[in-house]
């Protein structure tokens, strides 16, 4: 059973929206562009390793938290790609999805992939951020006086992230590997019939926290108004007779209005005035935006010149 469902980041979304509309001679556009594509090919490797999941036979209770972030005591964050709960054991799951050659140092602590054309890249150790989640884990299941192993590894969403030297030994694996590993974990571990898992894995659940990643937008720099989505490239809409239409393609946009909101609510924020959102739907008419703002799920606070509106989760 799956309690916790992957979902695009918000860090994702803003980038994805910051792209759309930053024009490409920004300083940052190349940088902003690449930062997307590492979380958009990160999120279709885990989205990959769920969908062998679902290919295994599992005649036994099992949770899934997909996703998990949380902060421990001390103010720091943890997060996990998978947590999968059985009576077996508890496993915790760092997903990657890299290509070309993989090196480990685990005297400096340090993973490099060389790519096809012999650029050397340093990376975060996955084996450190995972030790750092186990011990979270088997300190909470101590406190909850449950007994289940806590184990963990990395796997490879790619079969063209290939394994050198240094990885004798550790917990790393290609996907295709999950089953094999699966069933070698559960012929050491004995099941614990005395564990109640689903409410170790709500206690888990209720103990998720959003994790932001700060985004710096510059605001000023983006182009305004209501985009087309077909089009790109900056291409706005015009509201004409109660429509959104694009003078380049003809498109009729019936969830422009939504679709430009949740992009102002990742770029700007959650609060609206009168005045923010004809400045970034590109509307010159107070009237007009008072009446779009009427049509959109917004709370609003105050009365008159002083009136603030809010976007509802």
């Amino acid at each position: 059973m799956i309690l916790l469902e992957r979902q695009t980041s918000e860090t994702q979304k803003m980038l994805e929206a910051l792209v759309q509309r930053l024009p490409i001679s920004n300083s940052k556009y190349t940088l902003y562009c690449e930062h997307l594509r590492r979380l958009q090919a990160g999120f279709a490797g885990e989205q990959f390793v769920d969908a062998k999941w679902l290919e295994l036979d599992l005649p036994f209770p099992h949770y899934f938290l997909h996703d998990f972030q949380t902060m421990n005591d001390f103010g720091s964050t943890h997060q996990m790609d998978t947590v999968f709960l059985c009576p077996h054991f508890l496993l915790i799951l760092e997903i990657k999805n890299i290509t070309g050659k993989l090196s480990y140092d685990a005297s400096f602590a340090q993973l490099t992939r060389t790519t096809a054309d012999d650029t050397v890249e340093g990376m975060t150790d996955p084996f450190l951020q995972l030790e750092r989640h186990v011990v979270w884990m088997k300190r909470l299941l101590q406190k909850e006086r449950i007994d289940l192993p806590v184990l963990h590894a990395v796997v490879l969403a790619t079969k063209n992230g290939i394994l050198t030297k240094g990885f004798d030994g550790l917990p790393i694996f290609h996907v295709a590997g999950l089953r094999f590993y699966l069933q070698k974990w559960m012929e050491r571990h004995q099941p614990r019939v005395r564990v109640d898992l689903l409410r170790f894995a709500n206690l888990l659940l209720s103990l998720q926290t959003k994790l932001k990643k700060e985004v710096e937008v510059p605001f000023k720099e983006i182009v305004k108004g209501v985009l087309c989505p077909q089009c790109g490239s900056g291409q706005r809409l015009k509201y004409h007779y109660k429509k959104w239409i694009c003078p380049r393609c003809g498109l009729v946009d019936r969830d422009a209005l939504i679709r430009s909101l949740e992009e102002y609510r990742l770029l700007v924020g959650q609060q609206v005035t009168n005045r923010s959102f004809r400045e970034f739907f590109g509307i010159d008419s107070p009237d007009l935006a008072y009446k779009l703002m009427q049509q959109l799920p917004l709370k609003a606070e105050g009365v008159k010149k002083h009136r603030k509106y809010w976007i509802k989760e």
